[in-house]
């Protein structure tokens, strides 16, 4: 079989032009769409990339803000709760201290009345035994008794306390005038026992100055300078109502 050279070479040749015109007709615009396909592909990746980049990034702050927020929101509680507290605190405090004051002015009013009522108690209790003194001292009040009181007047001249004596000695010099308030008059003997106990004990002659007085019911008060010497009845009443006052604590 002959091959035929020129024929042979324009089937190369034509396969050439083929495949030149394949290429710029076909080929080209096929890769062209290709890599515009390619670009488009790349580009919705890095979109997508860049897409989850900001999602992961928005995530990330999210649940950081909600962490925060959830931070803050135990922080505030917290302070709630502290500021509840302190304001609870406060207010058991106040009601304490309110309490306490009622307690006090209660206890302060139980104590003043209960002093009325120990009061009016005492005086009570010494207006009654004063009473009774009075009526059973009354019931033997007559001259002999007043002389007994006299007597007993006479006998505190003589015991007058020995610091006490020259100072009332010089009392009397300047002024020897003793005044005797009596519940009877007083006899010439009486008169006499009292100025010769002061002229015994404090040696000075006086003048007696009587005055009677029948409130003292019986007995006398010696006025003997600055001193004073009281056996009477009422003074010895007097007496006992202060002794009784001391005696009976409230």
């Amino acid at each position: 079989m002959k091959i035929d050279i020129l024929t042979y070479l324009f089937e190369i040749i034509n396969f050439f032009v083929l495949m030149w015109i394949l290429k710029k007709i076909l080929y080209n615009p096929i890769i062209s769409v290709l890599k515009k396909r390619k670009d488009y592909i790349d580009e919705s990746i890095r979109k997508a990339e860049e897409a989850e980049s900001r999602y992961q990034r928005l995530q990330k702050e999210y649940e950081e803000l909600l962490k925060e927020i959830e931070e803050t929101k135990k922080s505030k509680l917290a302070e709630i709760t502290q500021e509840i507290e302190k304001e609870r605190e406060k207010m058991y405090e106040n009601m304490r201290k309110e309490l306490d004051a009622e307690r006090e002015k209660f206890l302060e009013s139980l104590e003043t009345h209960k002093k009325e009522v120990l009061t009016e108690i005492k005086e009570e209790t010494i207006k009654t035994s004063l009473e009774l003194v009075s009526k059973i001292l009354y019931s033997f009040t007559d001259k002999h008794l007043h002389k007994k009181l006299l007597d007993l007047a006479v006998e505190g001249i003589k015991n007058i306390n020995p610091e006490e004596r020259d100072n009332l000695a010089q009392e009397l010099k300047e002024h020897s005038v003793v005044y005797v308030e009596t519940a009877y008059p007083l006899e010439d003997e009486d008169i006499s026992n009292i100025k010769n106990a002061i002229k015994e004990t404090l040696g000075v002659e006086v003048e007696i100055n009587q005055t009677e007085k029948k409130d003292l019911v019986t007995g006398v008060k010696l006025h003997i300078a600055s001193k004073l010497i009281d056996v009477s009845l009422k003074g010895q009443l007097l007496a006992f109502e202060t002794l009784l006052r001391k005696r009976i604590e409230v």
